[in-house]
C-alpha cells in the first residue's frame, strides 16, 4: 500500500538491524522480518567544538568547528550545525581554512546572551565519501564586554569592562623589524607559563628575528603567535618604545592582572602602529 518507514536518527555504523512488521489481511496477521548490517565508512572525520558548554566567553567570540580531515562539501557541513541564540541574533557561517568553519553574529554579542551549538554530523557525508565521526552539543554564555586598546601612539593598553575603563598599563610591541599589525584580535587560549618558540611558524630559534623564550602569564590574541605577556626584560621600554617580536610586552604584575580578568572572545585593538592591518 505504498506505506513507508524511516528513522528519526541516523542508523549507528556497523551495526546489525532487524525490522519487525506486521501486516493485517484476510488470513489474519502476518509477520515478517528483515535483518541487515550497516557498514563503516573508509574515511570518518572527528569535529571539534569551542566554545565547550558551560563556558562564559567574551563578546567577540565565534562558533568555531574544527575538523581533523579537509571538508569537500563545505554546504553539507554548515547544514548540520545548528546555532539557536536566546534573544535571537543573525549570524553567518564562514571558512578560517579548509577544516574549520566559525558563525559569527553580524556585531558583537550582546551581554548576556545565550547560545546553544548542535553539530549534527554523525552519519552526514561530508564529500567525497567522508563522513562525520560524531555529534557534539555545547550551551554557553555571552559575559561582560572587555575591550582592550593598544595605542602605539601612547603605548598603552587601556581595558575597558561595559564601556568603563577599568585599567591602563604601559607597554611595548614589535620593534619596527618585526611590528604588531593593527587591527582587532580576539583573545584565545591562556598559559600561566609557555615557552615561545619562533621555529613553530618558520622563523629559526638562532637566527635575528628568531626566539625561544620562555614566559609567564600569557594570553593568547592570534593563532600566529602574538600574545599578552609577562616580559620583565622590557619594563624599562614599557611605555616608551617598541622592543618585541610583536607581541605586547607588560610587566609581571600587569600580565597577571591581564590573565586573570580577560577571559576567551574578548577583543583587543590595536592601533596606530607601524605594521600592516590584519584582514577580516
Amino acid at each position: 500500500d505504498g506505506v513507508t518507514w524511516s528513522t528519526t536518527d541516523p542508523l549507528d555504523y556497523n551495526k546489525r538491524y532487524t525490522i519487525s512488521a506486521k501486516s493485517l489481511g484476510l488470513g489474519g496477521v502476518t509477520t515478517e522480518k528483515v535483518a541487515f548490517q550497516t557498514q563503516s565508512p573508509e574515511n570518518l572525520t572527528m569535529p571539534y567544538l569551542l566554545p565547550g558548554d558551560g563556558e562564559v566567553v567574551g563578546v567577540g567570540q565565534p562558533v568555531a568547528v574544527r575538523f581533523d580531515e579537509n571538508i569537500p562539501n563545505r554546504v553539507a557541513a554548515e547544514r548540520a550545525i545548528k546555532v539557536t541564540t536566546t534573544p535571537p541574533v543573525e549570524g553567518a557561517f564562514y571558512w578560517l581554512n579548509n577544516r574549520e568553519v566559525r558563525w559569527r553574529p553580524q556585531h558583537y554579542w550582546t551581554p548576556g546572551t545565550k547560545v546553544d551549538v548542535e553539530v549534527n554530523t554523525y552519519g552526514v557525508d561530508l564529500g567525497d565519501g567522508l563522513f562525520g565521526q560524531e555529534n557534539l552539543r555545547s550551551h554557553f554564555t555571552i559575559g561582560d564586554e572587555v575591550i582592550a586598546t593598544a595605542d602605539d601612539d601612547t603605548k598603552e593598553l587601556t581595558i575597558r569592562r561595559n564601556g568603563e575603563v577599568i585599567k591602563t598599563m604601559p607597554i611595548s610591541m614589535g620593534k619596527s623589524s618585526t611590528p604588531t599589525s593593527n587591527g582587532t584580535y580576539i583573545i584565545g587560549d591562556r598559559f600561566s607559563h609557555l615557552i615561545m618558540d619562533s621555529s613553530t611558524y618558520g622563523v629559526p630559534s638562532n637566527s635575528p628575528n628568531g626566539y625561544r623564550t620562555e614566559v609567564d602569564w600569557a594570553t593568547q590574541m592570534s593563532y600566529s603567535g602574538i600574545y599578552v605577556h609577562s616580559a620583565p626584560w622590557s619594563v624599562g621600554s614599557q611605555g616608551y618604545s617598541n622592543v618585541s617580536h610583536g607581541c605586547l610586552n607588560v610587566s609581571p604584575g600587569n600580565a597577571q592582572w591581564f590573565y586573570n580578568n580577560t577571559k576567551r572572545g574578548d577583543i583587543v585593538e590595536v592601533r596606530n602602529t607601524v605594521g600592516s592591518t590584519l584582514s577580516g
